[in-house]
């Protein structure tokens, strides 16, 4: 027998027992590939060059199935398309042509989900699409990385605003359809549910497909375009819990990347946390790329690494972190800085994750807090009386001298060099507790030229009054600091010192707890976008059995 009628042999019974796993596992399309595969190529090449007889030969190996026999399986029209298109692909296959293979196997994909959408016996396609899409998926990643290959095969979006779309993004719309065909299955069961409680026909592919296309479009930078794919989940798929843990982790990393994305930082850390949660421990390589934004979301929300956590195998990357925090938590903005800049050797590596900029600017807060709290500790003076009713304050001027302080050392202003420690071999001098402490100096060269977010407000301008008053009034706006600003006195007045235990309990909250109140006011706790955690009432565009109902009208 020609290994094509064994082929489509083959194929038939499986149509017939309704067996998708064997049906998948028997349509391959990528190497390594048994010798089968390459001897039907060459028959295809050298008998069936005629399309036209190729089609009537697959019509009578591959018969209709009778309408009255729909519990059967069998092959239906837009199968035999979908097979017809199959065997041109591997009649025209060419695995050293790239480009060439990437849009036959885009046509190939396009005629699979034909076949899949069909009402009755599409489901048993669902599998083979997920494997198609999943080759599709790699080849486009594998021609992103060359340039040179996919230059010509840009396609032009908006004639009329020029925009233009990548041959990534293109293979993101193409598997896309087949999500939107899972999605909006109609089912008979509610919400996609089957009695066993799993999710039942073609809603068993929606994040199978769906995360595919999330890991395309932030290949391509179209974070944007995830926006309507989350919203259409929202809508009409079954609890995100019902599927696999790989499915549930891999679309929970990317919501959270998304909502990272979009400023929404305390989203990302629900999604995050939970993907870092399920992934498994032996997943050492998953659970690395899920920790650098879940840390990142940690410490713009305030919550800043501990030791014990520094223990895990795949925390090794926390060392790009750790003088963020240290920097965060003793308010060292000059530390700061230089943890972020071209001196640590990390900043292209954030800006590659892209983190960077989400660091520069939400971090940068937490540490002018901790600069004010520094000042507080250094300059406040407890009052005798415990029965004080006097406010404790921080006066502006001291914080004014902090941010020029630190703004100097930016500028590279250094300490000078101790005469007295000089000449006695680095030895304390025994009158030092009462030497004044020598001021800082400019270095020999004048300050360094400091780019626009490099200085303590803009470049090398010197902090004053006027800078700092407002940074001291947004922080008390953000909640990061309780009081009031005395403008008469200069003065930040703390409030409710006595009822919370003390002023720096009462005038510098934590920041993670003043987040975390505030998402519980705004009742952004109870679900998070993109993220469906419980089962759906049925709404419109559901089926509904009305097997019993009465005429309109009918009295019981």
């Amino acid at each position: 027998m020609a290994v094509l009628d064994q082929f489509l042999s083959s194929i038939l019974g499986f149509l017939k027992a309704k067996d998708a796993v064997q049906l998948q596992s028997f349509l391959q399309v990528e190497p390594p590939l048994p010798a089968e595969y390459l001897q039907l190529s060459q028959e295809l090449r050298s008998t069936w060059s005629d399309g036209k007889k190729l089609e009537k030969h697959i019509e009578r190996l591959l018969p209709f199935n009778d309408d009255d026999k729909a519990d059967e399986g069998g092959a239906w029209p837009g199968f035999l398309a979908f097979i017809q298109e199959y065997l041109e692909f591997w009649k025209d296959a060419d695995f050293d042509d790239l480009v060439s293979t990437h849009v036959k196997l885009s046509a190939l994909i396009v005629s699979c989900n034909t076949a899949m959408s069909n009402a009755t016996y599409g489901s048993v396609m669902l599998p083979t699409s997920i494997r198609l899409c999943s080759s599709l998926a790699r080849l486009a990643i594998m021609l992103d990385k060359r340039p040179d290959l996919t230059r010509r095969m840009v396609e032009v979006k908006d004639v009329d605003q020029g925009e233009k779309k990548t041959l990534v993004e293109s293979t993101a719309e193409t598997i896309q359809r087949a999500f939107t065909l899972c999605l909006n299955e109609r089912t008979t069961s509610r919400n996609g549910i089957g009695r066993d409680g799993k999710p039942e026909g073609k809603k068993i592919g929606i994040y199978s497909f769906a995360n595919m296309v999330l890991k395309l479009l932030f290949k391509s930078r179209k974070t944007s375009l995830a926006k309507q794919l989350f919203t259409n989940i929202v809508a009409a798929s079954p609890p995100l819990g019902l599927y696999p843990a790989a499915q549930r982790v891999t679309y929970l990393y990317y919501l959270g990347r998304y909502h990272f994305a979009t400023g929404h930082f305390y989203y990302a850390q629900q999604c995050l946390q939970s993907a870092y949660d399920q992934c498994h421990n032996q997943c050492i390589k998953q659970r690395r790329t899920i920790l650098i934004y879940l840390v990142s979301a940690n410490l713009i929300l305030g919550r800043l690494p501990s030791q014990a956590f520094a223990g895990r195998p795949e925390s090794d990357i926390l060392d790009k972190f750790l003088p963020i925090a240290n920097a965060i938590r003793k308010g060292n903005m000059p530390a700061f800085k230089r943890a972020l800049g071209p001196e640590s050797g990390n900043e292209r590596w954030f800006f590659e994750h892209g983190i960077l900029l989400q660091l520069q600017s939400r971090c940068e807060v937490m540490v002018w807090r901790s600069l004010a709290r520094r000042v507080f500790l250094l300059t406040y003076s407890f009052p005798w009386d415990p029965e004080s009713k006097k406010a404790p304050t921080l006066s502006l001027d001291d914080v004014v001298a902090a941010f020029q302080f630190c703004q100097k050392v930016l500028e590279g202003w250094q300490k000078p060099v101790d005469p007295h420690a000089f000449m006695q071999s680095g030895r304390t001098h025994a009158n030092s507790l009462f030497m004044k402490a020598p001021d800082l100096v400019p270095p020999s060269q004048g300050p360094k030229s400091l780019l626009i977010g490099r200085g303590m407000i803009f470049g090398n301008k010197m902090p004053e009054l006027t800078d700092v008053e407002p940074i001291i009034a947004s922080l008390i706006q953000q909640g990061l600091l309780h009081g009031f600003i005395s403008h008469t006195q200069g003065k930040f007045a703390i409030i409710g010192a006595k009822q919370k235990g003390g002023p720096l309990q009462a005038g510098f909250p934590p920041v993670w707890e003043v987040l975390q109140d505030r998402a519980f006011s705004e009742n952004r706790v109870a679900e998070c976008p993109g993220w469906v955690q419980r089962e759906k009432n049925l709404g419109m565009g559901g089926v509904v059995n009305l097997t019993g109902a009465r005429p309109a009208g009918e009295n019981s």
